[in-house]
């Protein structure tokens, strides 16, 4: 193969130059096609921008709404209804289930919780809050067949704050049903944070055998 001298290299066509000359050409021959070209370039951009700068000003709307709801659940769900397509209207939702769940409403704390669970489509701290507020609440229910799934995704992926208070649950389900060794292994595995009350759980339900047998 010949080498390229450096005579070579010079005499060689300028790629960028060529393309240009090529492009100015063709717009010269084309005024109108370009015109057009032009303007939808143009449009798009500009509806890409516009639609961008209305997301980012209703999600900022929203999330103020949100915060100034506070704890008032009518303001809360008025958010809920007016910015449904932001993470906003979507995390009121979540605080509508915490609410109904300490109205004692479980009925509607599931209901808001699972359309949270549903829309949020990201396992954060929130998704898990939203699943333990579920489980609280077939607890709540005496539901512990549809507890206790939820109790395991929870314990098995969730913070470890929220993964505590699911084993608690977990143990305190186990101890209805019975199951004493299975609540006490249960509750070896809470975190120090949470031992004071893990102990006490358990020596409640054992005072609470030791009433029985004496009983009977």
């Amino acid at each position: 193969m010949a080498r390229m001298t450096r005579k070579d290299l010079l005499n060689t066509p300028d790629e960028f130059v060529t393309t240009t000359s090529t492009l100015l050409t063709w717009i010269r021959e084309n005024p109108s096609r370009f015109t057009i070209g032009a303007v939808i370039v143009v449009c798009i951009l500009a509806g890409g921008y516009g639609f961008y700068y209305w997301k980012t000003t209703r999600e900022f709307d929203g999330m103020h709404a949100y915060m100034k709801a506070a704890d008032n659940s009518q303001l809360t769900l008025q958010v809920a209804q007016d910015y449904s397509d932001t993470k906003a209207g979507r995390l009121a939702k979540l605080r509508l289930a915490r609410m109904a769940y300490d109205q004692g409403n479980q009925k509607m704390a599931i209901s808001y919780a699972d359309e949270f669970i549903n829309l949020w489509g990201q396992k954060d701290i929130f998704l898990w809050q939203a699943t333990l507020i579920t489980a609280s609440a077939y607890m709540k229910q005496k539901d512990i067949a549809k507890a206790l799934p939820l109790l395991e995704d929870c314990i098995k992926s969730a913070p470890k704050d929220l993964k505590d208070q699911a084993l608690l649950l977990k143990a305190s389900a186990q101890l209805t049903l019975g199951k004493n060794a299975e609540a006490k292994k249960t509750l070896d595995a809470v975190s120090e944070n949470y031992r004071e009350i893990a102990r006490t759980m358990l020596a409640s339900q054992i005072a609470s055998s030791g009433e029985k047998l004496n009983a009977e």
